[in-house]
């Protein structure tokens, strides 16, 4: 729970900054001098690509909430690995289970479960980059096989 406040605290303050910034460039394009208004033109494309990524990052972190929970629901079993006291995941006990994941995901590449796997696994051994691609790629999947 204490994670959604916090995106609600830090959506909430981008939004705040993203109409500040926005405010700042509509009163430079007010401005006589064409250079504060080239700015001010400039200021605003600020403001549009900032609420665009943050509806696109909400948007996903919804959408592998719900298949994570779907998931669960279907008893895909959740990605056991060893941790250290800070949460993190032992790096020898990640591998070993990406391994496992990652043999599955390939053996069955248009299963949207063990994509899921896969980006736990991925996130496990820290590489978040390939985690959010290949939860991506579940979302994708499981879309193609409930379009609801």
């Amino acid at each position: 729970m204490s994670t959604k406040i916090w995106v609600l605290v830090m959506s909430l303050l981008t939004i705040a900054y993203m109409l500040l910034l926005g405010n700042r460039g509509v009163v430079l394009i007010s401005d006589p001098n064409w250079i504060a208004k080239a700015m001010g033109l400039l200021i605003l494309v600020f403001p549009i690509l900032g609420i665009w990524s943050l509806f696109m990052e909400l948007r996903f972190g919804l959408a592998a909430q719900d298949l994570v929970l779907r998931a669960r629901e279907a008893g895909v079993p959740e990605l056991v690995v060893e941790l250290r006291p800070s949460g993190k995941a032992v790096k020898q006990s990640a591998l070993m289970a990406f391994e496992g994941v990652k043999e599955i995901a390939e053996a069955y590449p248009k299963n949207w479960e063990n994509w899921v796997r896969l980006s736990e696994g991925y996130d496990a051994s820290g590489d978040r980059k390939r985690a959010r691609s290949a939860m991506r790629h579940a979302i994708l999947l499981a879309k193609q096989t409930n379009p609801s």
